[in-house]
């Protein structure tokens, strides 16, 4: 049987068709884990003579389709992990779905398989058949390819690995993942350029986030697949902290594997094989006037020296490396590529921008990160810390995500623009920075009179007998920025107006 796959065809390296083996190099670069491969076995990748069926990557959300591929090529009896694995944690993922298997359970209404004690998710197919995949597949990681234990364990590993037996063949079995796009999919219109949320939590901002996107977002296809995509997304994190873990792993997140993310956002080591991380980026890369590489020291040194400067500015980029047509061919560059911190109103706010976003799966995850990040330098210059602004310029969602279902009954859900207390689950008027109005009915003068006021302190007063020149003073001023205020207060003068209009003309007022 010759090795077809399903899924993701362009993203693997075939080297013996008829291979039984699986090769996955997990966050490692290909291109890298074949230069090692070929200096500890050319054998290894010898289409005639290798039992490496194919070679992949696998990040993200790619674990599902890798085992839809397996299901579809039979043949394939064990999977080898080598590479870095960034500390996430897609080896015990597959440890776990292999021992346990899937169990269903409801997110957000929509009913999923999870692969127990995990926060891996796949969408709820009838033909997937975790069993045989149980039943039939070995695996094993080894560890890391260049400077580790795989390059020396690997080729006496492969030989001693049970070959199938001519008498067992199995079947194709083919699992249909649905159409990335839904034939229903409409989009609404917008300025696809503009949109911006404003909330307290992480969580809060994602949610809202998910509903822009799907009900916005324009349908692209990218060289790696169909994509939602918003562009220069912009979101603001006013309270930027923990969400409840409990709250979290309703999403199908982990408030742990957030913190162990932000520890390595700060970690300047570069993984052997690795072009780079964050870490690296920021704290291992570029020279810095004091002789060292770490950007956030020199970001801290700058504010205590003045913390009023506007030259807090890091970038992630490598102009030089990072706009090479090799490193497109990788994908091996930043997502993150800018980070500002600027003081304001006394605090230290820290303001960060994204090339491209992965909504589902990274960019939550990232925006803990960042407040690691921001924790980190707060505590070096004794300042509090202020909001957190993230700006995505290619924000989007792969429709082939298991997670994709969850985010339309995000978006289906969406239908109030309150603050919603994430504890006790109450949700409460959301306040517009931009102040409040009282409006009320002086009927003595015969004018509607709206107050503007922020912290009781009174700004301006808007009077007139019509609904209509206050609204249009209102605008004038730029004095509301919710969307849900702007309709109250319009929803309020009308009333008031008509108010006055009636007792205007209620028997014994006339002339």
């Amino acid at each position: 049987m010759v090795f077809e796959p399903l899924y993701y065809a362009d993203r693997l390296q075939i080297v013996n068709p008829v291979g039984d083996v699986g090769l996955v190099t997990l966050w490692s670069p290909l291109r890298a884990a074949r230069r090692v491969l070929e200096q500890i076995s050319p054998e290894i990748l010898d289409p005639q003579a290798s039992r490496v069926a194919v070679i992949s990557n696998l990040y993200g959300d790619g674990l599902h389709q890798m085992l839809c591929n397996l299901l579809y090529n039979p043949q394939i009896r064990h999977l080898i992990a080598v590479g870095e694995d960034l500390g996430v944690p897609t080896t015990a993922e597959i440890e776990a779905f292999l021992e346990h298997g899937l169990e269903e359970t409801v997110v957000l209404g929509t009913t999923v398989c999870r692969v127990p004690g995990t926060d891996r998710i796949f969408p709820l197919l009838k033909d997937f058949d975790a069993e045989r995949l149980q039943r039939r597949l070995s695996f094993r990681y080894l560890g890391k390819l260049a400077g580790g234990d795989a390059g020396r364990e690997l080729p006496d590993y492969l030989a001693l690995l049970p070959r199938q037996r001519p008498e067992d063949p199995e079947e194709r079995l083919r699992v249909d993942i649905p159409p990335a796009v839904p034939d229903d999919y409409v989009y609404q219109p917008s300025d696809v350029t503009a949109h911006q949320v404003v909330r307290r939590r992480p969580l809060d901002c994602w949610e809202e986030l998910v509903t822009r996107t799907v009900r916005f977002g324009r349908p692209v296809t990218l060289r790696d697949g169909p994509r939602l995509e918003l562009l220069n997304t912009k979101v603001v994190v006013t309270e930027p902290a923990d969400d409840p873990a409990d709250v979290l792993e309703k999403y199908g997140f982990s408030l742990g594997r957030f913190h162990d993310y932000q520890a390595k956002m700060l970690d300047a080591v570069l993984p052997a094989g690795i072009s780079y991380t964050y870490g690296n980026r920021l704290r291992g890369y570029f020279p810095q006037a004091g002789g060292g590489t770490d950007t956030l020291d020199s970001v801290v040194q700058t504010l205590r020296t003045d913390p009023e400067s506007r030259h807090a500015y890091v970038s992630l980029w490598d102009t030089a490396a990072d706009l090479s047509p090799a490193d497109h061919e990788r994908g091996a560059v930043p997502c993150l590529v800018t980070l500002f911190f600027r003081r304001s109103e006394g605090r230290l706010t820290l303001t960060a921008a994204y090339r491209s976003h992965n909504l589902l799966t990274a960019w939550l995850q990232n925006v803990y990160g960042l407040i690691g990040i921001q924790r980190y330098v707060c505590e070096r210059t004794g300042m509090p810390p202020g909001a957190v602004t993230v700006i995505s310029h290619s924000l989007g969602i792969d429709p082939r995500s298991p997670r994709h279902g969850i985010a339309r009954e995000i978006a289906k859900r969406w239908t109030r623009d309150e603050d919603v207390d994430r504890v006790t689950g109450k949700h409460s008027l959301r306040e517009d920075p931009n102040g409040y109005f009282v409006v009320t009915v002086d009927q003595q003068a015969g004018e509607v009179v709206a107050e503007h006021r922020y912290g009781g302190l009174l700004i301006k007063q808007y009077r007139g007998d019509r609904a209509a020149d206050i609204e249009r003073e209102v605008i004038g001023d730029m004095a509301v920025s919710l969307v849900s205020h702007a309709l109250w207060l319009g929803r309020e003068l009308m009333t008031k107006e008509e108010t006055l209009r009636r007792r205007r003309t209620a028997p014994g007022d006339g002339p």
